[in-house]
């Protein structure tokens, strides 16, 4: 297996985590994703706990990181600069859902947007979402998982090259 598709597996099992949260904890009608058929959380309730709270959050960071990785970085060398891109988008969207900031947002978000799969819902996104600082500490804890699982793989990868050719 490649470095590349090895990461591609986990990113997309990370995913498929977070896709996991929303079913079994999140309520349908706050999920644009998610149909009303496919919610157990009134069936189950609340099956990744409080972790559940912060784990999409982290999630999406870390797969993030990991697809850009596999799709377009070809070098270790500008691992930190996709890490901190990604780092500092999630960041700033949590720090938009401040109610100062959602208020802007939401009074400044086009009106052609509406009818626009995912744009439809940016207003929404930042007026109804909810800062909470211990998302910005799970952006940071993915991101950083996610630098270190590329690192492990790139050396696990220069090991199994290594003891080919022995």
């Amino acid at each position: 297996m490649t470095r590349q598709s090895g990461l591609l597996v986990i990113a997309i099992g990370a995913l498929c985590v977070g896709v996991l949260v929303y079913v079994f904890d999140r309520q349908p009608e706050y999920v644009y994703f998610l149909p009303g058929w496919l919610s157990l959380e009134s069936h189950i309730g609340g099956l990744f706990g409080s972790i559940g709270n912060y784990l999409p959050t982290l999630i999406h960071v870390y797969a993030f990181i990991l697809l850009t990785v596999v799709v377009a970085v070809p070098s270790v060398t500008k691992l930190i600069p996709v890490c901190l891109a990604w780092f500092t988008l999630d960041s700033l969207f949590e720090i938009a859902q401040l109610n100062p900031i959602a208020q802007w947002i939401g009074s400044h978000t086009p009106g052609w947007f509406t009818g626009i799969p995912f744009l439809e819902n940016t207003a929404d996104y930042f007026l109804m979402g909810t800062f909470d600082v211990f998302d910005l500490f799970s952006i940071a804890i993915g991101t950083l998982t996610a630098y270190l699982t590329i690192i492990f793989c790139i050396r696990s990868a220069k090991n199994v090259a290594y003891t080919e050719k022995t």
